[in-house]
């Protein structure tokens, strides 16, 4: 039987541990936010309106784009639209073209709520493109709309557990597994933690953590709390190279990760660094210490591949969302997940035959083609992707990534790992 390891929602933890330690920049969500924080996008291109029928597939994008919950995931927004993009240039889905309205929660939730109301009641959205923390605040209403979320924030709890929630890659009831995993893969033969100071859920995943480390046979031997306004992490390096660390996994937002290896390679401490996929960027790759020894499990394909899959994606946001891919800090594990969501929406809606012979999108057709999905890699940009009707969808499988000596490395290729049973 195969042993769930569930962290707490680091993408709500970290998000707010990052307000709290930065200023959080609003406005990729869309230049027309409205003072109660919602926002509307026609998702068309106007080279491809006049080619497509009526009827558009409405999408639903509920973000939390401003606020305490803002994070790294503020360009998710624009990467979904340059899928919508391009589907549109290409003619759209079975001859409809793609709308996207956008709601922005604010980081409220009692908005959150209201927002995705709003988006099935009064904009008739036939789904939702899930870019927020607050997720569990309108899941009830979802399902009784029968209204699917189809990606994108796999860090929350609903998608591992709510069969209305459909994942785009590995979910956070896996990650201990996939830490675990990957810093073995790496050579380690101890492994400590440095998790954040500012949420009791950072705590709280220590025992569980403990556990699966035990269990696999990579001890865990030592975990510290770190605060991200603390103007030094030298005593917490020091700590866990006297306790021979080989590996140290930091739960905690990417300027914090940035300063404890730039601290412990100060003390001539080199750890293999283990981190959660969905933080890492392309500045870490001149980043001291990180670019020596980083791995992990990533949810979906690494940014970094060049598989045909990926080349199509780059080739889609240097054209639609110019810029993003020269952004060191904004090109990274959120940006391909907005972008394999709209990928796996294409993949479902073309399997329920989503708008097929001039009928209306609806739902319903887009369930169907959800729920027909088996072991789906999306041309090798998500892993493994089933789904069983009614039944919560945990994807429990992740690309290993590693960046050693400067270069980004697939150790695993483009082959997935899964959780195991557990003796």
């Amino acid at each position: 039987m195969s042993v769930k390891y569930r962290r707490p929602k680091w993408g709500a933890v970290l998000s707010g541990v990052g307000a709290l330690a930065l200023v959080a920049v609003v406005a990729a969500c869309s230049s027309s936010t409205s003072s109660t924080g919602s926002s509307t996008s026609t998702g068309s291109s106007s080279s491809s309106t006049g080619a497509l029928g009526s009827n558009p597939i409405k999408i639903g994008e509920i973000c939390d784009c401003s606020g305490a919950l803002a994070s790294a995931g503020v360009d998710d927004p624009n990467v979904y639209q340059a899928w919508a993009n391009t589907v549109n240039a290409s003619g759209g889905i079975n001859g409809h073209k793609v709308q996207i309205v956008s709601e922005n929660t604010n980081s409220n939730p009692g908005n959150a709520l209201t927002d995705v109301e709003n988006l099935v009641n009064n904009d008739h959205v036939i789904a939702i493109v899930d870019i927020s923390n607050l997720d569990e605040t309108f899941a009830s209403f979802l399902k009784s709309k029968n209204v699917p979320v189809v990606g994108l924030n796999t860090s929350e709890e609903p998608f591992y557990a709510n069969s209305d929630f459909y994942p785009m890659g590995q979910t956070e009831d896996a990650l201990f597994a996939g830490i675990i995993d990957s810093a073995k893969g790496a050579g380690a033969t101890t492994i400590g933690e440095l998790y954040c100071a500012e949420a009791v859920q950072c705590q709280e995943a220590v025992a569980p953590f403990k556990s699966a480390a035990a269990a696999s046979g990579l001890p865990l031997k030592y975990t510290a709390e770190i605060s991200a306004t603390a103007p030094s992490y030298t005593a917490q390096c020091v700590a866990a190279q006297q306790a021979h660390i080989s590996a140290l996994f930091i739960a905690d937002i990417a300027t914090v990760v940035s300063k404890v290896a730039q601290d412990c390679s100060q003390q001539g401490y080199h750890p293999i660094y283990v981190l959660d996929g969905e933080t890492i960027n392309q500045s870490y790759a001149t980043l001291t210490g990180l670019k020596d020894n980083l791995v992990g499990p990533s949810p979906d394909i690494p940014f970094y591949a060049t598989t045909p899959a990926v080349t199509a994606m780059n080739a889609a946001l240097d054209k639609y969302y110019p810029g993003l891919r020269a952004n060191a800090t904004n090109f990274n594990e959120f940006a391909v997940g907005a972008w394999v969501s709209g990928q796996l929406f294409t993949t479902a809606a073309k399997a329920g035959g989503l708008g097929a012979n001039g009928s209306t999108p609806t739902s319903a057709q887009l369930v169907t083609g959800l729920n027909s999905l088996k072991t789906e890699t999306l041309d090798g940009l998500a892993p493994n992707l089933t789904f069983t009707s009614g039944q919560p969808h945990p994807d429990d499988c992740w690309y290993t990534f590693a960046l050693k000596n400067g270069q980004w490395s697939l150790p695993n290729g483009t082959k997935t790992t899964c959780e195991t049973a557990a003796s």
